[in-house]
């Protein structure tokens, strides 16, 4: 691996250091695991709503919404959509926790680090991914019920002058502090993995190194931030498009007269329409971005003369899609946790003069520990044994 020049050079590695499967099967697995949550609660507002689950099907089938639903929706039925939203925001940021730890193991030279070692880190050190934006909400909670309660006791008489005459400047700076506290808070959803996964911070300096980072760099913040979601979605898109060719490279290749034929088109076109056709409310999104229309997303699926194997093979085609598909979602969102990975070792050596690359980490101190535990020992045994043969002498 080359030495980084910690500017915003680095960031330009971004696609190349998130084409690694480890990485990518790490957000496909929490974006599996994030979906079939979501996919379950979002079901259950729906039913609690008052739709049947054949309706629900027929109307969103493996990707439901609420927005899009033609019906009010009662206030219990967002809350568990809502949650299902939340749950998987949460596996997002263990994942991007998974895949900032590979990527600094990667950049210290580590490339046999695995994902489930980093596993083992989201067991150790995820609550800090968590509870470092929760803590940043609990201190924007505190002063704004605080100044409910001020607000309230100023509309007594004399009271006013105690809570809003007196202390109004003060009351402008909290203010100040607050939105800045808010935009913290949205800095800390982004870098919270990365502050975690490099820098092996617990929940306390998570939230301290999200204001720091904030106040130190705001403008390399910015730029650095532009930069990796352009390239990010530039090599997202490009990524995106060899599978789709891959795709239909394969459909062609089948689908020849004296192979598969006709038989090939029928079964694709029935999977891809539960991807990317008529009962995928993504279809017009993916149209637009890779300009791609199949007969499944124009509405011109034929089930007819399918045959219980031909069945079968769709759902399995279908699942293989979805893997397909998710693989492609999956790389940009690596590409996000590995961009952020590269924007905090820069900036934390920008404003704090610290190269956490060369610093040496946990696992790295546990290795020395166990060396010098092991030579401790071996010179113990030695010590031992020569006390042993003079003992014979």
């Amino acid at each position: 691996m080359k030495p980084l020049y910690f500017d915003i050079r680095d960031i330009f590695r971004t696609p190349r250091l998130s084409l690694s499967g480890k990485k990518i099967w790490v957000h496909s697995i929490g974006l599996g695991l994030g979906w079939a949550i979501y996919l379950v609660l979002s079901y259950l507002a729906l039913m609690i709503n008052g739709q049947s689950i054949s309706e629900i099907w027929n109307t969103h089938f493996l990707f439901p919404c609420l927005w899009n639903v033609n019906l009010p929706i009662a206030w219990y039925a967002w809350v568990i959509y809502g949650l299902g939203l939340a749950l998987w925001l949460v596996i997002f940021l263990l994942a991007s926790l998974a895949v900032s730890r590979i990527t600094y193991k990667q950049l210290k030279g580590d490339e046999f680090y695995s994902s489930g070692d980093s596993y083992n880190y989201i067991k150790k050190h995820g609550t800090a991914v968590i509870m470092g934006p929760v803590s940043i909400v609990i201190i924007m909670m505190f002063f704004i019920v605080m100044a409910i309660i001020a607000a309230w006791l100023a509309k007594w008489p004399v009271l006013d002058i105690i809570f809003l005459g007196l202390p109004y400047l003060l009351y402008f700076v909290v203010a100040v502090f607050v939105i800045y506290t808010a935009v913290v808070f949205a800095i800390s959803l982004i870098l919270a993995p990365s502050i975690v996964g490099t820098a092996e911070e617990d929940t306390m300096e998570t939230v301290f190194q999200s204001y720091s980072t904030l106040w130190a760099q705001p403008w390399r913040l910015v730029i650095y931030e532009t930069v990796v979601c352009t390239i990010g979605a530039a090599a997202a898109w490009i990524y995106g498009y060899i599978m789709i060719f891959g795709y239909q490279f394969f459909n062609l290749v089948f689908g020849q007269n004296w192979l598969m034929a006709g038989k090939i088109s029928r079964i694709t076109e029935q999977a891809s329409s539960y991807i990317f056709g008529v009962n995928s409310p993504l279809t017009p999104y993916i149209s637009k971005i890779f300009n791609l229309y199949t007969p499944a997303s124009l509405g011109m699926v034929k089930p007819l003369y399918l045959t219980t194997t031909d069945i079968i093979t769709i759902i399995m085609v279908a699942l293989a899609m979805f893997v397909i598909g998710a693989s492609i979602f999956a790389y940009l969102l690596t590409n996000f946790s590995v961009g952020q990975s590269l924007i905090y070792i820069i900036l934390r050596k920008k404003k704090d003069d610290e190269n956490l690359i060369e610093r040496k980490d946990e696992d790295e101190l546990e290795e020395e520990e166990e060396d010098e535990v092991s030579e401790d020992k071996g010179n113990l045994e030695e010590s031992d044994e020569n006390s042993d043969k003079s003992e014979e002498e």
